[in-house]
């Protein structure tokens, strides 16, 4: 009675050739890389996610014609407020 044995691949399960040298070959030809490493630091997707939505309100304030002192929301808040009560664009430059 004989025994088949899987053989081992160095790949990883999403490699199209499943013929890499190394499991390191492999990730480096996928060029993988890695993210949100350092969250003890702050910098975490949650961040991220609070920083693109930041720069969606600016890009929102810039598309109506108003030009807030910085990208932070609450310079933009400020900027879209002062425009609403004056009803033309505020410009902070």
């Amino acid at each position: 009675m004989t025994t088949k044995v899987a053989k081992m691949s160095n790949c990883t399960t999403g490699c199209p050739t499943q013929d890499c040298p190394s499991y390191a070959a492999c990730l480096k030809g996928k060029r993988t890389k890695v993210a949100y490493a350092n969250s003890a630091g702050g910098f975490d997707y949650t961040a991220q996610k609070k920083w693109d939505r930041d720069l969606a309100a600016y890009k929102d304030a810039r598309n109506q014609g108003i030009q807030p002192s910085n990208t932070t929301r609450a310079a933009v808040d400020r900027a879209v407020a002062i425009s609403n009560e004056s009803g033309k664009a505020w410009d902070a430059s």
